[in-house]
């Protein structure tokens, strides 16, 4: 009842709202370059290692960042931070919408900087605010997301193509003008923020020193953190390449995007249906099978059954993303107390987001060398069956 009186007051309502516009930026961003990489590359005559490295370069921020979002909730309000990381995000989004490779890279870098404090601070803030709510905030969370990441995606194409037939003399490239559309989405966060009442408050210091090294030395620290760190790899190397696999197999970029777009939004699914029914469900090893079973099978689609490719796309969406809900629950399901779980969260961002920035571009220079897809998709078969495994260990044993 406490949690609801707060949703009355304006200033609760304001901060959702500015959560929840926040997180439909956590996303796009990053998905809603793909889809332009083949006008990008040819634009400016890039390999696939430097146009996987545009992709890539974001989630190394992400993990060397999330540390650093941390460590300044010890002397700023969160939600300050918050705005500070939104800002960081248009100016990266204004950055790499210039048209060149340079300005491109300081874009990747100013928006994987942003992202990594919102998802570093956005769990921890409704946790602190609403806590009686936290699991149907995070579905919504998620859900904005995946919208966001659809938007973009979807309509990252079709703006390039409206700027080459527009018949105005634009002082851009088509991509850039695309990417500078995508920028107006950043806009929303920031208009609540300094239009709504927000109020911002202090949090305690949290001392992590005692909880570190004994989670560096945990089994089941490192089943968790492996298993979050294997879907973000798998996840962020589908999402730099499917484009180029699906226009590779004849597709037009036009469609390759609209698939793309599909992943995003089939992402959303699974937190609409494991919020209210997943105590309904069956345990979470059924459910982590599953959810690594599809992504799998996914893969093996994209390999075998390219002309299904729609399909595949939205089941490897709805499969990652009900992986990812998982495991975050599995952060919380696996530790004993709110500190342990923050340590936890923090190790697996780190793992996940080093290799999922490095994977695109290994996957890109395997490409180039063997100018073909099948081999990367083999590579990726290969960690879909890891990642079963360690969503097996990784999930707490079903009650007896």
């Amino acid at each position: 009842m406490n949690t609801l009186r707060r949703l009355a007051q304006h200033d609760a309502a304001y901060l959702l709202v500015f959560i929840f516009l926040i997180s439909l930026n956590l996303r796009g961003p990053v998905t809603g370059l793909p889809p332009l990489l083949d006008r990008i590359s040819q634009d400016l005559h890039l390999s696939s290692s430097q146009s996987g490295l545009l992709t890539s370069l974001p989630l190394l921020i992400f993990a060397l960042f999330a540390p650093v979002a941390s460590w300044l909730t010890r002397h700023f309000q969160i939600e300050r931070i918050l705005a500070t990381g939104v800002g960081l995000i248009a100016l990266g989004m204004v950055a790499r919408s210039l048209g060149s490779l340079s300005t491109l890279y300081m874009g990747a870098v100013l928006i994987g900087a942003g992202i990594a404090i919102g998802n570093v601070l956005l769990p921890s803030l409704l946790k602190r605010e609403f806590p009686n709510h936290i699991v149907q905030l995070t579905a919504i969370y998620v859900l904005m997301m995946s919208v966001g990441g659809f938007i973009m995606s979807s309509f990252a194409v079709p703006l390039s193509v409206f700027a080459e037939g527009s018949g105005f003399t634009l002082p851009m490239s088509s991509w850039s003008f695309a990417l500078a559309c995508q920028g107006l989405m950043i806009l929303l966060p920031l208009v609540v923020w300094f239009t709504c009442k927000i109020t911002q408050h202090h949090t305690p210091q949290i001392n992590n020193t005692e909880v570190s090294p004994k989670l560096w030395r945990s089994v089941t620290a490192w089943q968790v953190a492996g298993f979050l760190a294997v879907n973000s790899l798998v996840n962020y190397i589908v999402v730099a390449w499917v484009p180029s696999i699906l226009v590779s197999y004849g597709y037009t970029d036009s469609t390759a995007g609209l698939y793309q777009g599909y992943l995003q939004l089939a992402g959303a699914l699974p937190s609409l249906i494991l919020a209210p029914f997943i105590h309904r469900l069956g345990s979470h090893r059924r459910l982590c099978l599953i959810a690594t079973g599809l992504t799998w099978l996914s893969i093996f689609g994209f390999l075998y059954l390219p002309s299904w490719s729609g399909v595949w796309a939205v089941s490897f969406g709805f499969g990652v993303s009900m992986g990812f809900i998982l495991g975050l629950s599995f952060v919380s399901l696996r530790t004993n107390s709110p500190k342990q779980a923050a340590a936890l969260s923090g190790m697996a961002q780190l793992i996940g987001y080093t290799l999922a920035a490095l994977g695109p571009v290994l996957i890109g220079a395997l490409h180039d060398w063997r100018h073909s897809w099948d081999e990367p998709l083999y590579v990726l078969l290969v960690i879909g069956f890891l990642w079963m495994i360690l969503g097996w260990m990784a999930s707490p044993k079903p009650s007896k």
